[in-house]
């Protein structure tokens, strides 16, 4: 049975905020899993792996779709195109902006371990999803879909999928029983089976939402803006001051990394695998400068801390790591921070957001957006010596955070955490100036001080 035109489905996916592709991609393969539920009546709905290329690598993308005989209420926004039928063209739409097809979608966590056609269900704990379980789309994602179920659960469909096991499902399988005070609890997983020249790949993950939660960016925004709005005050006299959240952050991040250094894989980097490190660093320095000349001027300073790096004699402590953690990872509820969103950068391949790192890592993320919130505030408001006042609020709240995560940073880990903020910056400039270039100075910034 034929789909959409891939003309079309390739004009759908440029459009979309998740497809990490280039406008000049194309689709170059679709293969359409077995039906969930056959088009017989008045839908169908099947999931289809899309594979795109710009010429040089290939990607695949997980595309869930629902086919209609007619036009699905209020769905305008989500078509894909049209599709020949054997009695005529059916109108195909993005399946996760149809409750109906979600329903359809989320039907084999009802029973367990099941696997329909070429779809697996794996439940790690009873989700309680029934034939009326309530679906609402989140609309804020950008690397994914999520779709919220009966309020208390969430399932995240993966939009960039490769073979293998998703770090998300990985983590938080491992995390769920002993450290679930500090991340979400993993209720089952999506993945398709065996495909013929394509080993398994996961689709979708579901784990416990809490309807009342306010992520950490937004939570520390409203601190900035407040301090900004009391000049005369200092930040911790200020009526929003987020040092104590940001302590207890800490403190969350401290305990999650104690779990997956226990539980998941470890090991040690000596001095050839720093030298390494560092030798990609100055790479990644090199690419941004040719990219940004503003950086030029600051290549000696950030050059002098991979030195630094470079230089340790002592064994470094790696393990598994978030990856990709700043305060829109992180959800405050009543019962205390949590982590989420543990598959790392989606753009990145499969092997590279499984290795092993130092956690000192995910820290220098966690500061760099510490700098990123203040700014996001100031491009809003207009105070007098603001960014002055922004970069006071960015120290405190940087102290009570490594406060609260337990270490102070100071003989190898310095090294490691300082070398891992300028190459966070480096990064920031080269995404900034290709993708957003009014934020430029923000990492510029960071630089200067």
């Amino acid at each position: 049975m034929n789909g959409v035109d891939w003309a079309q489905l390739t004009d759908y996916l440029v459009r979309q905020r998740w497809f990490t592709g280039r406008a000049s991609n194309s689709v170059t393969a679709v293969r359409a899993l077995d039906w969930l539920r056959p088009p017989e009546g008045e839908l169908g709905v099947r999931i289809e792996l899309v594979t795109v290329s710009d010429g040089a690598r290939e990607q695949i993308y997980n595309v869930p779709l629902v086919y209609r005989r007619t036009p699905g209420p209020q769905l305008e926004h989500a078509l894909v195109g049209v599709a020949p039928m054997p009695d005529g063209e059916w109108l195909v739409y993005d399946a996760l902006h149809d409750p109906e097809a979600v329903r359809i979608l989320i039907a084999g966590f009802r029973h367990g371990d099941v696997t329909t056609g070429e779809v697996s269900y794996a439940v790690a704990r009873e989700p309680g999803i029934t034939d009326d379980s309530t679906t609402v789309m989140l609309s804020a994602e950008q690397s994914n879909t999520s779709i919220i179920v009966d309020d208390q659960m969430m399932l995240k469909f993966f939009r960039r999928v490769a073979p293998g096991r998703n770090p998300d499902i990985e983590v938080l399988g491992a995390l769920s029983a002993d450290y679930a005070d500090s991340v979400a609890t993993l209720l089952g997983w999506m993945s398709t089976v065996p495909l013929d020249g394509l080993a398994p790949c996961d689709l979708a993950i579901l784990q416990n939402f809490w309807r009342t939660a306010t992520d950490g960016w937004e939570s520390a925004r409203i601190s900035v803006r407040d301090f900004l709005a009391e000049p005369d005050l200092v930040p911790d006299e200020a009526g929003g001051d987020f040092a104590g959240e940001a302590e207890r952050l800490g403190t969350a991040t401290a305990r999650v990394h104690a779990g997956m250094a226990e539980l998941l894989a470890t090991g040690t980097w000596g001095p050839p695998d720093l030298a390494h490190l560092a030798g990609r660093l100055r790479a990644r320095l090199a690419t941004a400068i040719e990219l940004v000349p503003q950086l030029a001027p600051h290549r000696e300073l950030v050059e002098a801390a991979y030195d630094r790096l470079a230089a340790l004699r002592e064994p470094v402590p790696v393990q598994r790591v978030h990856g990709d953690l700043h305060l829109g990872q992180t959800l405050r509820t009543s019962a205390g921070w949590k982590i989420i969103d543990f598959e790392g950068e989606p753009a990145k391949p499969l092997s590279e957001r499984i290795g092993l790192d130092s956690p000192w890592r995910d820290v220098a993320g966690m500061l760099r957006s510490f700098d990123y919130v203040a700014s996001s505030v100031l491009f809003q408001v207009e105070v007098p010596d603001g960014e002055a006042r922004a970069h006071e609020w960015v120290l405190h709240n940087r102290a009570a955070y490594l406060r609260g995560y337990g270490q102070v940073a100071q003989g190898d880990s310095e090294q490691l955490l300082q070398a891992y903020e300028f190459d966070k910056a480096v990064y920031e400039v080269a995404y900034e100036a290709q993708h957003r270039p009014t934020w430029l100075d923000v990492p510029l910034r960071a630089f200067t001080r």
